[in-house]
Protein backbone atom coordinates (compact mmCIF):
# COMPACT_ATOMS: atom_id res chain seq x y z
CA UNK A 1 0.00 0.00 0.00
CA UNK A 2 1.10 3.72 -0.32
CA UNK A 3 2.85 5.19 1.94
CA UNK A 4 1.63 8.57 3.98
CA UNK A 5 5.19 8.62 4.25
CA UNK A 6 7.29 7.72 1.77
CA UNK A 7 10.75 6.64 1.71
CA UNK A 8 13.34 9.13 0.19
CA UNK A 9 14.80 7.73 -2.95
CA UNK A 10 18.43 8.26 -3.91
CA UNK A 11 18.74 7.14 -7.63
CA UNK A 12 22.37 7.25 -9.19
CA UNK A 13 22.81 7.42 -13.22
CA UNK A 14 24.46 4.57 -14.32
CA UNK A 15 24.49 5.03 -17.90
CA UNK A 16 27.77 6.28 -18.41
CA UNK A 17 29.61 3.20 -17.44
CA UNK A 18 27.66 1.41 -20.56
CA UNK A 19 31.22 1.33 -22.71
CA UNK A 20 31.42 -2.15 -21.99
CA UNK A 21 29.98 -5.18 -19.61
CA UNK A 22 32.89 -4.78 -17.14
CA UNK A 23 32.42 -1.34 -16.53
CA UNK A 24 28.36 -2.03 -16.02
CA UNK A 25 29.80 -4.82 -13.39
CA UNK A 26 32.06 -2.57 -11.78
CA UNK A 27 29.13 0.00 -11.31
CA UNK A 28 26.36 -1.92 -9.97
CA UNK A 29 28.81 -3.22 -7.52
CA UNK A 30 29.31 0.11 -5.85
CA UNK A 31 25.51 1.33 -6.17
CA UNK A 32 24.75 -1.81 -4.38
CA UNK A 33 27.69 -1.65 -1.88
CA UNK A 34 26.78 1.67 -0.73
CA UNK A 35 23.03 1.22 -1.07
CA UNK A 36 21.16 3.94 -3.70
CA UNK A 37 17.57 2.84 -4.29
CA UNK A 38 17.98 3.19 -7.96
CA UNK A 39 20.26 2.98 -10.68
CA UNK A 40 19.27 4.60 -13.95
CA UNK A 41 20.26 4.04 -17.09
CA UNK A 42 20.57 6.56 -20.31
CA UNK A 43 22.60 5.73 -23.42
CA UNK A 44 23.42 7.95 -25.97
CA UNK A 45 20.63 7.57 -28.45
CA UNK A 46 21.33 9.27 -31.71
CA UNK A 47 22.27 13.22 -30.77
CA UNK A 48 25.28 12.07 -30.36
CA UNK A 49 26.49 8.92 -32.16
CA UNK A 50 29.45 10.48 -34.25
CA UNK A 51 31.09 11.91 -31.32
CA UNK A 52 30.70 9.99 -28.71
CA UNK A 53 32.13 5.69 -28.11
CA UNK A 54 29.38 3.50 -28.68
CA UNK A 55 27.45 2.40 -25.79
CA UNK A 56 24.69 -0.73 -24.57
CA UNK A 57 21.56 1.12 -25.25
CA UNK A 58 19.80 1.34 -21.44
CA UNK A 59 17.59 -1.66 -21.24
CA UNK A 60 20.80 -4.11 -22.46
CA UNK A 61 22.58 -2.32 -19.77
CA UNK A 62 20.09 -2.60 -16.99
CA UNK A 63 19.50 -6.34 -18.10
CA UNK A 64 23.22 -7.01 -17.58
CA UNK A 65 22.99 -5.37 -14.03
CA UNK A 66 19.80 -7.44 -12.88
CA UNK A 67 21.57 -10.78 -12.50
CA UNK A 68 24.60 -8.78 -10.90
CA UNK A 69 22.17 -6.83 -8.22
CA UNK A 70 19.58 -7.96 -5.32
CA UNK A 71 18.36 -4.56 -3.71
CA UNK A 72 19.32 -1.67 -6.16
CA UNK A 73 15.89 -0.46 -8.84
CA UNK A 74 16.94 -0.58 -12.03
CA UNK A 75 15.58 2.12 -14.07
CA UNK A 76 16.41 2.48 -18.12
CA UNK A 77 15.66 5.68 -20.05
CA UNK A 78 13.44 4.49 -23.25
CA UNK A 79 13.06 7.42 -25.83
CA UNK A 80 10.17 5.75 -27.09
CA UNK A 81 10.10 7.69 -30.22
CA UNK A 82 12.53 4.72 -31.25
CA UNK A 83 10.88 1.87 -30.12
CA UNK A 84 8.12 -0.33 -31.16
CA UNK A 85 5.61 -0.46 -28.01
CA UNK A 86 4.57 -3.94 -28.16
CA UNK A 87 8.07 -4.92 -27.94
CA UNK A 88 8.91 -2.23 -25.47
CA UNK A 89 6.25 -3.61 -22.76
CA UNK A 90 7.93 -7.43 -23.45
CA UNK A 91 11.81 -5.96 -23.08
CA UNK A 92 10.68 -4.29 -19.82
CA UNK A 93 8.44 -6.70 -18.20
CA UNK A 94 11.39 -8.96 -18.85
CA UNK A 95 13.50 -6.89 -17.06
CA UNK A 96 10.81 -6.97 -14.22
CA UNK A 97 11.17 -10.63 -13.95
CA UNK A 98 15.19 -11.07 -13.71
CA UNK A 99 15.53 -8.25 -11.25
CA UNK A 100 12.72 -9.96 -9.12
CA UNK A 101 10.78 -7.01 -9.36
CA UNK A 102 13.33 -4.50 -8.93
CA UNK A 103 12.38 -2.67 -12.88
CA UNK A 104 10.97 0.98 -13.63
CA UNK A 105 11.43 2.93 -16.36
CA UNK A 106 12.26 6.46 -17.39
CA UNK A 107 9.92 7.77 -20.69
CA UNK A 108 11.37 10.39 -22.67
CA UNK A 109 10.98 11.42 -26.39
CA UNK A 110 13.50 12.53 -29.08
CA UNK A 111 11.38 12.75 -32.46
CA UNK A 112 14.35 14.32 -34.22
CA UNK A 113 15.35 14.36 -37.59
CA UNK A 114 18.00 11.97 -37.33
CA UNK A 115 16.19 9.42 -35.31
CA UNK A 116 13.64 9.59 -38.06
CA UNK A 117 15.57 8.67 -40.66
CA UNK A 118 17.27 6.02 -38.68
CA UNK A 119 13.41 4.39 -38.37
CA UNK A 120 12.18 5.72 -41.35
CA UNK A 121 9.60 7.83 -39.50
CA UNK A 122 8.09 11.12 -40.18
CA UNK A 123 9.54 13.55 -37.43
CA UNK A 124 7.76 14.41 -34.24
CA UNK A 125 7.26 18.26 -35.00
CA UNK A 126 6.68 20.21 -31.41
CA UNK A 127 6.12 19.45 -28.09
CA UNK A 128 2.33 18.18 -28.08
CA UNK A 129 3.48 15.56 -30.87
CA UNK A 130 6.18 14.41 -28.16
CA UNK A 131 3.57 14.64 -25.31
CA UNK A 132 0.99 12.48 -27.34
CA UNK A 133 3.58 9.92 -28.18
CA UNK A 134 4.84 9.38 -24.47
CA UNK A 135 1.35 9.31 -23.12
CA UNK A 136 0.47 6.49 -25.91
CA UNK A 137 3.20 4.69 -25.23
CA UNK A 138 2.83 4.72 -21.59
CA UNK A 139 -0.67 3.89 -21.97
CA UNK A 140 -0.94 1.29 -23.97
CA UNK A 141 2.18 -0.69 -21.78
CA UNK A 142 -0.06 -0.73 -18.82
CA UNK A 143 -2.58 -1.99 -21.00
CA UNK A 144 -0.17 -5.29 -21.97
CA UNK A 145 1.15 -5.62 -18.42
CA UNK A 146 -1.79 -5.99 -17.90
CA UNK A 147 -3.43 -8.17 -20.53
CA UNK A 148 -2.58 -11.28 -18.33
CA UNK A 149 -4.64 -11.73 -15.26
CA UNK A 150 -2.19 -12.80 -12.40
CA UNK A 151 -3.86 -16.06 -12.32
CA UNK A 152 -3.93 -16.64 -16.41
CA UNK A 153 -1.79 -19.39 -16.10
CA UNK A 154 -3.18 -22.77 -14.75
CA UNK A 155 -0.97 -25.81 -15.83
CA UNK A 156 -4.20 -27.86 -15.48
CA UNK A 157 -3.38 -31.08 -16.94
CA UNK A 158 -6.51 -33.05 -16.69
CA UNK A 159 -7.28 -30.92 -19.44
CA UNK A 160 -4.11 -30.09 -21.09
CA UNK A 161 -4.62 -26.15 -20.79
CA UNK A 162 -1.28 -23.70 -19.79
CA UNK A 163 -3.60 -21.24 -19.92
CA UNK A 164 -7.25 -19.65 -18.99
CA UNK A 165 -7.83 -17.77 -21.99
CA UNK A 166 -10.74 -15.89 -20.35
CA UNK A 167 -8.00 -14.40 -18.00
CA UNK A 168 -6.21 -13.00 -21.29
CA UNK A 169 -7.25 -9.52 -22.73
CA UNK A 170 -7.15 -7.53 -25.71
CA UNK A 171 -5.17 -4.38 -25.36
CA UNK A 172 -7.09 -3.03 -28.23
CA UNK A 173 -5.22 0.72 -28.42
CA UNK A 174 -5.21 3.10 -31.54
CA UNK A 175 -2.76 6.00 -30.94
CA UNK A 176 -1.83 9.29 -33.25
CA UNK A 177 1.23 6.69 -34.73
CA UNK A 178 0.60 3.44 -34.35
CA UNK A 179 -2.03 0.66 -32.85
CA UNK A 180 -1.72 -2.17 -30.39
CA UNK A 181 -3.90 -5.76 -30.67
CA UNK A 182 -2.29 -7.59 -28.01
CA UNK A 183 -2.17 -9.47 -25.48
CA UNK A 184 1.05 -9.69 -24.68
CA UNK A 185 3.64 -12.69 -25.25
CA UNK A 186 4.16 -12.98 -21.29
CA UNK A 187 2.90 -13.19 -18.28
CA UNK A 188 1.91 -9.54 -16.20
CA UNK A 189 5.68 -8.53 -14.45
CA UNK A 190 5.97 -8.98 -11.25
CA UNK A 191 4.67 -5.28 -9.94
CA UNK A 192 1.79 -5.57 -12.25
CA UNK A 193 2.73 -2.48 -13.31
CA UNK A 194 6.22 -1.05 -13.42
CA UNK A 195 6.68 2.30 -12.02
CA UNK A 196 6.57 5.06 -14.63
CA UNK A 197 9.25 7.99 -14.37
CA UNK A 198 8.72 10.73 -16.85
CA UNK A 199 9.93 14.94 -17.15
CA UNK A 200 7.79 16.24 -15.02
CA UNK A 201 5.00 17.78 -17.85
CA UNK A 202 5.92 15.86 -20.61
CA UNK A 203 3.08 13.19 -19.84
CA UNK A 204 -0.21 13.54 -18.88
CA UNK A 205 -0.09 13.47 -14.75
CA UNK A 206 -2.24 10.69 -14.65
CA UNK A 207 0.20 8.73 -16.23
CA UNK A 208 3.09 9.10 -14.53
CA UNK A 209 4.20 7.70 -10.82
CA UNK A 210 7.24 9.59 -10.27
CA UNK A 211 8.20 12.75 -12.03
CA UNK A 212 11.35 13.63 -12.59
CA UNK A 213 12.17 18.01 -11.51
CA UNK A 214 14.55 19.36 -14.15
CA UNK A 215 14.75 23.04 -12.96
CA UNK A 216 17.71 25.43 -12.27
CA UNK A 217 17.57 26.41 -8.92
CA UNK A 218 16.14 24.84 -5.71
CA UNK A 219 13.43 27.31 -5.21
CA UNK A 220 12.37 26.50 -8.94
CA UNK A 221 12.33 22.68 -8.13
CA UNK A 222 10.56 23.40 -5.10
CA UNK A 223 7.54 24.66 -6.78
CA UNK A 224 7.19 22.32 -10.01
CA UNK A 225 6.98 19.49 -7.30
CA UNK A 226 4.51 21.20 -5.45
CA UNK A 227 2.48 21.37 -8.47
CA UNK A 228 3.09 17.51 -10.15
CA UNK A 229 1.95 16.92 -6.21
CA UNK A 230 -1.34 19.06 -6.31
CA UNK A 231 -2.05 17.18 -10.37
CA UNK A 232 -2.10 14.25 -8.52
CA UNK A 233 1.51 12.36 -9.17
CA UNK A 234 2.37 10.25 -6.60
CA UNK A 235 6.37 11.13 -5.89
CA UNK A 236 8.60 13.75 -7.15
CA UNK A 237 12.75 13.08 -7.57
CA UNK A 238 14.67 16.17 -8.02
CA UNK A 239 17.60 15.75 -10.58
CA UNK A 240 20.73 17.00 -9.23
CA UNK A 241 24.15 17.13 -11.69
CA UNK A 242 27.55 16.17 -9.20
CA UNK A 243 30.65 17.08 -8.99
CA UNK A 244 32.30 16.26 -5.69
CA UNK A 245 35.54 17.28 -3.82
CA UNK A 246 37.80 14.47 -3.58
CA UNK A 247 41.06 13.78 -1.81
CA UNK A 248 43.65 15.80 -3.39
CA UNK A 249 41.04 16.32 -6.81
CA UNK A 250 38.69 19.22 -6.14
CA UNK A 251 35.69 19.13 -8.21
CA UNK A 252 36.49 22.17 -9.57
CA UNK A 253 39.75 21.21 -11.55
CA UNK A 254 38.28 18.18 -12.59
CA UNK A 255 37.36 18.37 -16.46
CA UNK A 256 33.39 18.36 -17.50
CA UNK A 257 32.52 19.66 -14.18
CA UNK A 258 30.14 21.86 -14.41
CA UNK A 259 28.73 19.74 -17.44
CA UNK A 260 27.35 22.09 -20.17
CA UNK A 261 24.39 19.76 -21.21
CA UNK A 262 23.51 19.33 -17.83
CA UNK A 263 23.05 23.15 -17.55
CA UNK A 264 20.94 22.57 -21.07
CA UNK A 265 18.76 20.52 -19.87
CA UNK A 266 17.72 22.69 -17.10
CA UNK A 267 18.96 20.47 -13.76
CA UNK A 268 20.44 21.80 -9.82
CA UNK A 269 24.09 21.90 -10.42
CA UNK A 270 26.57 21.18 -7.63
CA UNK A 271 29.98 21.21 -7.21
CA UNK A 272 32.22 21.40 -4.10
CA UNK A 273 32.75 19.29 -0.95
CA UNK A 274 30.44 16.56 0.46
CA UNK A 275 28.58 18.31 3.53
CA UNK A 276 27.40 20.96 1.09
CA UNK A 277 25.99 18.13 -0.99
CA UNK A 278 24.40 16.68 2.11
CA UNK A 279 22.78 20.26 2.70
CA UNK A 280 21.64 20.34 -0.31
CA UNK A 281 19.78 17.01 -0.21
CA UNK A 282 18.19 17.78 3.23
CA UNK A 283 16.37 20.89 1.27
CA UNK A 284 15.30 19.14 -1.12
CA UNK A 285 14.16 16.16 1.16
CA UNK A 286 12.02 18.61 2.63
CA UNK A 287 9.96 19.32 -0.37
CA UNK A 288 10.08 16.28 -2.96
CA UNK A 289 10.78 12.23 -2.60
CA UNK A 290 14.10 11.33 -3.82
CA UNK A 291 17.19 13.26 -6.20
CA UNK A 292 18.41 11.84 -8.97
CA UNK A 293 22.24 11.99 -9.03
CA UNK A 294 23.95 12.53 -12.33
CA UNK A 295 27.78 12.36 -11.73
CA UNK A 296 30.67 14.03 -13.56
CA UNK A 297 32.83 11.63 -13.43
CA UNK A 298 31.29 7.90 -12.16
CA UNK A 299 34.22 6.91 -10.36
CA UNK A 300 35.55 9.85 -8.17
CA UNK A 301 31.91 10.73 -7.41
CA UNK A 302 30.25 7.40 -6.58
CA UNK A 303 32.92 7.19 -4.08
CA UNK A 304 32.71 10.11 -2.30
CA UNK A 305 28.93 9.81 -2.27
CA UNK A 306 29.11 6.42 -0.84
CA UNK A 307 31.83 7.44 1.45
CA UNK A 308 30.75 10.63 2.98
CA UNK A 309 27.20 11.44 1.81
CA UNK A 310 24.77 8.68 2.07
CA UNK A 311 26.17 7.62 5.68
CA UNK A 312 25.11 11.68 6.91
CA UNK A 313 22.07 10.98 5.58
CA UNK A 314 21.29 7.97 7.09
CA UNK A 315 22.39 9.18 10.35
CA UNK A 316 20.14 11.87 10.05
CA UNK A 317 17.11 10.04 8.50
CA UNK A 318 16.97 11.44 5.50
CA UNK A 319 17.72 7.82 3.59
CA UNK A 320 17.16 4.42 4.10
CA UNK A 321 18.76 1.82 1.56
CA UNK A 322 15.87 -0.67 0.25
CA UNK A 323 16.13 -4.02 1.84
CA UNK A 324 17.27 -7.07 -0.75
CA UNK A 325 14.65 -8.37 -2.56
CA UNK A 326 12.18 -5.89 -1.79
CA UNK A 327 10.18 -4.50 -4.92
CA UNK A 328 10.95 -1.34 -6.29
CA UNK A 329 7.10 -0.01 -5.84
CA UNK A 330 7.73 -1.30 -2.17
CA UNK A 331 11.03 0.84 -2.26
CA UNK A 332 9.03 3.95 -3.74
CA UNK A 333 6.26 3.54 -1.25
CA UNK A 334 3.84 2.94 -4.46
CA UNK A 335 0.78 1.15 -4.12
CA UNK A 336 0.54 -2.24 -6.25
CA UNK A 337 -2.02 -1.59 -8.89
CA UNK A 338 -5.29 -4.13 -9.63
CA UNK A 339 -5.54 -5.56 -12.93
CA UNK A 340 -7.61 -3.17 -14.54
CA UNK A 341 -9.33 -6.23 -16.93
CA UNK A 342 -9.54 -8.38 -13.91
CA UNK A 343 -11.08 -5.58 -11.69
CA UNK A 344 -14.01 -4.43 -14.82
CA UNK A 345 -14.73 -8.56 -14.03
CA UNK A 346 -16.18 -8.00 -11.02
Amino acid sequence: MTHENPPFAIAVEAGSEGVSPQRIRAAIAALERFGVTIATFEDTGFRDLATTAPRLDAIEQAAFAAPLSGATGLVPLIRVSAVEPFHLATQLATLDYASHGRAGWIGDVDGSEVEAAAFDRPPLDGPEARRTELDDTIEVLGRLWDSWEDAAVIRDVETGRYLDRDKLHYADFEGARFSVKGPSIIPRPHQGLLPTFAPYGSAAPELVDVALIRERTVLEASAAAGQADSQGIARTIVEVSVALDAPGRPAADRAGAPAADTQAAGRIHYSGDAVGLIELITEVASFANGVRVLPADFDADVQELGRAVLPALRRAGVFTSPRAGEHLRDALGLAHPVNRYAAQAL
